[in-house]
């Protein structure tokens, strides 16, 4: 389901964009957040809503898929800004508790839908069965809420996510090029499709999405609270301490991450060529395996991890496929920084149709 949501954002691009220039709208974020909302929902609640062609004026997915911002909002402004809400419930503490209402609500309704059509057809012998499908079959209520969990965590973040590959291939037409390359060795008919077994012949996909994380941050770092005492750099930390982790920051250290202001996939390959002039390093050999933590670490990092590398995976790949992205405006602070990381610019995108 997840490949059919992909395919239409690629008819989506067709339709809006302008035909003489052939660049999208300056609202396309737009449609990159309903495209990521469409994708998560067939996973988490097993269900297309059809946002991106089919059903635009849905009011009830809509109305899902704004408490979802909403929520993502709401979480900044409790859990990062100075806030009373422990004491008193406080305007934005009463809009955080109906939002997440609305979202139980509508997310439980649909989950009770798909567990009904389940049961009047169930998986035959050997066929694949859902997400949703697999979780109910270990806990009904742990279904409905790592439903609501994925929804949470998997939309904003793959939004974010995506619109900085996008730019950061539509800025760099060489290494485009070179992905697209890749891409028509291991799928080379229009009407082939990505499966498991190709997706692993893609190395240079994922080097994209990993270097495009570290040059744009999905978010400002990570938080969590000290199990024990510490001892960091000399300083005590006492048990129960709010520990803010920015790893962010280090990301464009060039004693970590030589000619760290460059997108150079190829540092993210086992061997990294083209681009590294002989024997020059483009990655630390004692990088430490948690400055780079798009997704957390540990049994708390995001519960979304595995769909959004999905998505975004299938999302590039298809989109290089079909077309050729450039990108020609100013883009030298392209996100604001909040909880997540968002754009802040219009993404005019121009997608010219690849001929193969």
């Amino acid at each position: 389901m997840i490949l059919c949501v992909n395919l239409e954002i690629i008819q989506r691009i067709r339709d809006v964009r302008d035909p003489l220039t052939l660049e999208v709208p300056d609202n396309f974020l737009t449609d990159i957040n309903r495209f990521n909302f469409e994708s998560v929902a067939v996973v988490a609640l097993d269900h297309e809503f059809g946002l991106i062609r089919k059903n635009p004026d849905s009011m009830e997915a809509r109305q899902l898929f704004d408490n979802l911002t909403a929520f993502i909002k709401c979480l900044y402004d409790l859990g990062i800004k100075p806030s009373l809400y422990k004491y008193i419930r406080t305007p934005t503490y009463r809009r955080f508790e109906k939002i997440s209402d609305t979202i139980f609500d509508l997310t439980n309704r649909y989950a009770n839908e798909a567990i009904a059509r389940m049961q009047q057809n169930p998986c035959k012998e050997g066929e694949e069965r859902s997400v949703l499908e697999k979780l109910i079959k270990i806990d009904r209520k742990i279904a409905i809420i790592m439903a609501m969990d994925m929804l949470m965590a998997g939309v904003d973040t793959t939004s974010s996510a995506l619109s900085a590959v996008l730019l950061c291939i539509a800025k760099n037409p060489e290494k485009q090029h070179k992905l697209r390359e890749e891409l028509l060795k291991v799928l080379p008919h229009r009407d082939d499709h990505f499966t498991i077994e190709n997706m692993k012949h893609l190395p240079y996909l994922r080097a994209c999405i990993k270097e495009s994380l570290r040059t744009y941050p999905i978010s400002f770092g990570n938080m969590r609270e000290t199990g024990a005492d510490l001892a960091l750099s000399g300083y005590r930390v006492p048990k129960g301490t709010r520990v803010f982790i920015n790893s962010n920051l280090l990301l464009s250290e060039e004693k970590f991450f030589p000619r760290s202001r460059e997108f150079l996939p190829e540092r993210w390959l086992r061997q990294q060529d083209d681009m590294t002039g002989g024997d020059e390093k483009l990655i630390a050999d004692n990088l430490s395996k948690f400055i780079f933590l798009p997704f957390g670490f540990g049994p708390r990092s995001c519960v979304g991890k595995r769909i959004v590398e999905l998505e975004l995976e299938m999302s590039l790949g298809n989109v290089v496929r079909h077309f050729e992205i450039e990108f020609n405006y100013h883009s030298e602070k392209p996100f604001a920084n909040h909880l997540l990381n968002t754009p802040q610019i219009p993404l005019k995108f121009k997608f010219t149709d690849v001929n193969y």
